[in-house]
Formats: structure tokens, sequence, C-alpha cells
């Protein structure tokens, strides 16, 4: 019995995934899930008591793979970048790898949270992404400096990349759902972005005092 509730269960998730991905949360349908689950609504309703909680079930486990690794990357870069060159780029390579395993696991279930997710409580996950990204980033940047302290043009630099690496990510996860063109162009975009970083980074580690493109 219990064999059967799982497979049921199953097939209901199967059925919202699809229906998430076609219609969006907003426009998602009980009616269309139990259609395509081959069940009633009201058996669904049996097990999930309604669309939120349904997706919440397919991107909640993603959402707090990627929080957890937010507080962490959080908590550690200011004692990272704050010792020397070799633990700051090993900080970097570390907040990259786990970048790119987030992409490459989640699927579909982070391509319905970033591109899908729109009315419900999850719909503002891009600039939670964005912002962290920003965080990090300027904290890195601004250690890099002479002086520690980035100028105004130089933090608009900086949240340039991470708000276009993020919409990078959106367009390759939106546009591509074979796992190995998404792990490919995953690999391509982060090597793009690691290597402008670093070179930028190096650019940084040579500027004095705050006249350089004030």
């Amino acid at each position: 019995m219990q064999t059967q509730k799982e497979e049921v269960r199953d097939a209901i998730l199967e059925a919202a995934t699809t229906e998430f991905s076609q219609h969006g949360y907003a426009e998602a349908s009980m009616r269309r899930i139990a259609k395509e689950a081959g069940m009633t609504t009201g058996n669904i309703y049996r097990y999930f008591s309604g669309k939120e909680e349904l997706f919440d079930a397919i991107v909640g486990p993603v959402y707090s793979q990627y929080s957890s690794y937010a507080s962490e990357y959080l908590q550690a870069v200011d004692l990272h970048v704050n010792t020397d060159e070799n633990a700051t780029n090993d900080f970097w390579q570390r907040v990259e790898d786990a970048l790119v395993g987030l992409l490459k696991a989640s699927g579909t279930g982070l391509m319905l949270l970033l591109c899908r997710s729109e009315g419900s409580k999850y719909e503002r996950i891009k600039q939670e992404i964005t912002l962290f990204l920003d965080t990090l980033l300027l904290k890195v940047f601004a250690a890099a400096k002479p002086n520690g302290t980035l100028t105004d043009y130089e933090q608009r630099e900086v949240k340039m990349i991470s708000s276009t690496l993020i919409e990078g990510v959106v367009l390759i996860i939106r546009d591509n759902p074979e796992p190995k063109t998404l792990g490919l162009l995953t690999d391509r975009l982060i090597a793009v972005y690691s290597g402008g970083i670093d070179q930028l980074l190096e650019e940084y580690k040579e500027r004095e005092g705050e006249n350089h493109h004030a």
C-alpha cells in the first residue's frame, strides 16, 4: 500500500512538473495536472493541498540547497579574502564549483525556480541570487584593492558582472533542458566569467587610491 501511495505521489509530481514547465506557476491548472497524471483532481488533493504545495515540493529542495550555499559563503568570505591571495583564490574556486554543481544537479527544479515561479513565494529568487553574488563579489574585489575600498564606478562594474552572470545562467537553464547541453554551456559560461573576473582582480590589485575611474 505504501509503495502504491509513493507511486501516485510521484505521478502527481511528474505531471505538475510538466504543467509548471509549460504554463508557469501563475497559470498552472490543477485540472490539467490531474488529467496529465491520469486521476481526478480530488485524488490530488489527498496528497497536496494545492499548487503552492506542489510547486514547493518540486523547487523547495533546490532553494534550500542554494540557501545553504549562500549562507555558508557569505559567512566565510570575510575570513578568506582578508588572509592572503591563495586563500582568496581557493575561496573563489569553491564558489565556482558550488555554482556549477548546483546548476548541473538541479535541472528542471532550478529552471522552474528561476524561470517559472512568478506568482509564487519564490518569484523574487533571481533578484535574491543576484544580491547574494553582488555582496560576495563586492567583498572579494574590495579586498583586492590596495586601500580596501571600491569607488562608485568599481561598485557598478562589479554589480554589472554579477547581474549579467545570473542573466546568462537563466538563459541557459530556460533554453536548454537537455542535461548534457546544460552542463556544457554552464561550464563554458563559468569559465568565461571566471577568466574575466580573475583578470579584473589583477587590475584591481594594481590600482592605487580611488582616482582610477572615479
